[in-house]
């Protein structure tokens, strides 16, 4: 995968985030990145969103049980 990062200050976060991203969604989240970065967002911050969302997906997508509320 030959990626190139948006060149931000925040350059250490927008690497760890994008380590907590799977390796299958990595491109993804990449985009992500520069799409923020272009409109003067964080990119640190888009990426740990796209990531939370695509977990969120995920999981509905397995079909994880919610416990009924009592």
């Amino acid at each position: 995968m030959n990626t190139t990062l948006p060149p931000v200050r925040s350059a250490d976060q927008l690497g760890l985030e994008l380590r907590l991203v799977p390796h299958t969604e990595r491109d993804d989240a990449v985009q992500e990145a520069w799409l923020a970065f272009l409109s003067g967002r964080d990119p640190a911050r888009a990426v740990n969103t796209f990531s939370r969302r695509e977990r969120r997906l995920r999981r509905r997508k397995a079909g994880a049980v919610v416990p009924e509320l009592n």
